[in-house]
C-alpha cells in the first residue's frame, strides 16, 4: 500500500508543478506586456520559455510515468475504460490531447520562437515584430495546455470530492 502513496504523491507534485505554470504564465505575461520594446524584453521572453519547458518536461513526464503505473498496478483502473472510471478516462483522453498539442504544436512554436530571438540574445534591442507575433502565437497555445492541465487537475478533484 505504501506504494501506491508514494505514486500518488509523486503524481500530485508532478501535477502541481505542471498546473503551477498557469499563474506564473499570467505573471509573466504581465511582465512581458510591460517590458515590450524595453532592452531587457529578450532575456524576459528567454526566462519565460526555459519556465515553462521546465515544469512542463517535470509535469508531463511524472504525470505520465506516475500515472501508467498506478493504472498498470491497480486492478480497478484500467485505460480509456469509460464504463467505470468516466473520471480516469477523461484524464487519459485530455492527456492524449496535450501530448499531441505540446509535441506538435508548442514544440516547434517555442522553437521558432527562441530561433528567432537567440542570436540577438545578448543586444538591447528590443523583439522584431515578427518575433513578437511567434510570442502572441506561443502565448496562445500555453494558454490552451494550462486550460487542459487544470481541467485534467479538476476530474481528479472532483473524484475525491464525489466519491
Amino acid at each position: 500500500m505504501w506504494f501506491y502513496t508514494v505514486l500518488v504523491a509523486f503524481h500530485v507534485i508532478s501535477a502541481s508543478i505542471w498546473l503551477s505554470l498557469f499563474p506564473v504564465d499570467i505573471v509573466l505575461r504581465g511582465f512581458l506586456n510591460r517590458a515590450r520594446g524595453t532592452s531587457g524584453e529578450q532575456k524576459l521572453v528567454s526566462f519565460y520559455l526555459k519556465f515553462a519547458n521546465i515544469s512542463g518536461i517535470i509535469g508531463m513526464t511524472g504525470i505520465l510515468i506516475t500515472g501508467i503505473i498506478m493504472v498498470v498496478n491497480m486492478p480497478y483502473y484500467g485505460f480509456f475504460d469509460f464504463s467505470q472510471n468516466h473520471w480516469l478516462a477523461s484524464k487519459q483522453v485530455i492527456m492524449v490531447i496535450l501530448i499531441a498539442v505540446v509535441f506538435f504544436v508548442m514544440i516547434p512554436k517555442a522553437k521558432q520562437l527562441r530561433t528567432s530571438i537567440g542570436n540577438e540574445l545578448d543586444s538591447n534591442f528590443p523583439l522584431t515584430d515578427d518575433a513578437f507575433a511567434k510570442l502572441k502565437s506561443l502565448e496562445t497555445i500555453v494558454t490552451v495546455t494550462n486550460v487542459l492541465v487544470l481541467l485534467n487537475f479538476l476530474f481528479a478533484f472532483s473524484r475525491r470530492i464525489a466519491g
